[in-house]
């Protein structure tokens, strides 16, 4: 009997310190981050920033002790923009990587994709640059976060712009594909709202990466709206603008780009950009003056030798609020997490200042500005002035969208 108690003893102590050590192993391993954005081509300064923002966010981290006292690593691939690209690198990131976060992409189209890709294997995908605000609505799923202002609340926050301004006689171009379609609806919808006497006169999309617009600029001077909604972005809004430079076109309408408060638009174009014409980023790094912001900005330049665009800013947010909701859930189980963050909001600081993640839809709320062009000697391009904020409260989904949303869960 005494042998047997001895063996018991010793098989007890051996699964105690063999738990131990597994349990020591997984506190021990680093916490990982599988991005995917658009980094080559015309518009792969997206994913250029955003890799970036990451790296310096995860150094960040690190330094700081990094999450549940474990490290953060990050692999960042370019998707360049093929949905079967974007998938294959996600089952990589999940079955060989086994990759804690997804984030990314930049595309709408290829985000939609890997939304279902992240239901499908119970990962979180964090959604810092892609905009599409069926995201976290009509496609909404527990495992989707987005953690930018979405194409919904910047083509409403348009509207609100658009609405204490005199213009009557609007159109749009935008680009073919269902950012442009939705942007320009939405912003149609809103502004009829408020304003009942505008009227719509004309649309435009030519094809996503166009390489002549002149056909499209002359349909403008024969339509001659009042002002004009152009969800055109990256490289083709500088694109658009350069070829309608030499027209005038900008001296005689007004044009709304919410989109091209981006570097990707403003530095390409330099000086050259007309003043005056409305445009919008989801951060921009003069704004706001606080400390955060500050630090930010300092910490790009010297790691990059770039200030950092929008998407630096959004997908750098995008690395804390992983840190945020997995400290206030304590553990790195997915469901878990779900359940903290929609438990009630969750608000952390980033450089562009507060933002506060909804558990209805999964969708941050923040405010979005708008500013007018004006050449800038300083920095060589052309600067944002007279920044307005449109509020967060005020085009994000409203209690009986949310209500729909909720009822689709």
């Amino acid at each position: 009997m005494k042998g047997k108690r001895l063996i018991k003893t010793t098989l007890l102590a051996g699964l105690v310190l063999l738990c131990a050590a597994t349990t020591a192993t997984a506190a021990g391993q680093p916490i990982k981050i599988g991005a995917m954005f658009i980094s080559s081509g015309k518009v792969g300064g997206y994913g250029v920033h955003g890799c970036q923002a990451i790296k310096l966010a995860v150094e960040e981290i690190n330094a700081a002790g990094g999450i549940l006292g474990r490290k953060v690593e990050a692999i960042c691939e370019d998707t360049k923009l093929k949905k079967d690209v974007a998938l294959a690198l996600a089952e990589r990131f999940v079955k060989q990587g086994k990759v804690d976060f997804l984030m990314g992409p930049t595309s709408s189209g290829l985000a939609m994709a890997l939304s279902e890709f992240a239901k499908n294997n119970k990962k979180i995908l964090v959604a810092t640059q892609a905009a599409t605000d069926a995201l976290t609505g009509a496609k909404l799923h527990p495992y989707i976060f987005s953690t930018l202002s979405n194409a919904m609340m910047h083509a409403r926050s348009g509207a609100y712009l658009m609405a204490s301004k005199p213009y009557k006689r609007y159109m749009v171009i935008g680009p073919d594909y269902n950012y442009g379609h939705a942007s320009w609806r939405m912003f149609k919808e809103k502004l009829k709202e408020l304003r009942p006497d505008v009227e719509f006169v004309g649309e435009l999309f030519p094809k996503f990466l166009s390489k002549d617009y002149s056909a499209y600029i002359k349909k403008i001077q024969e339509i001659k709206p009042d002002a004009v909604w152009s969800p055109l972005w990256g490289g083709d809004a500088v694109t658009f603008i350069k070829q309608a430079l030499p027209t005038g076109i900008f001296k005689t309408v007004k044009f709304a780009f919410p989109c091209a408060g981006a570097l990707e638009v403003l530095v390409p174009m330099g000086n050259d950009m007309p003043d005056g014409v409305y445009v919008s980023s989801r951060y921009f790094f003069t704004s706001p003056r606080s400390d955060l912001n500050r630090r930010f900005v300092a910490a790009y330049q010297k790691n990059f030798k770039q200030y950092p665009d929008y998407m630096a800013g959004e997908t750098y947010a995008g690395v804390y609020f992983i840190k945020a909701a997995v400290e206030r859930a304590g553990t790195l189980d997915p469901d878990k997490i779900i359940a903290a963050v929609e438990k009630e909001p969750l608000a952390w600081d980033t450089p562009e200042g507060y933002k506060i993640m909804r558990g209805e839809d999964h969708q941050v709320v923040e405010d979005c500005l708008w500013g007018e062009t004006a050449k800038n000697e300083k920095y060589g391009f052309s600067i944002p002035q007279s920044f307005i904020a449109i509020q967060g409260v005020e085009i994000c989904r409203s209690e009986a969208e949310l209500k729909a949303v909720r009822a689709k869960k």
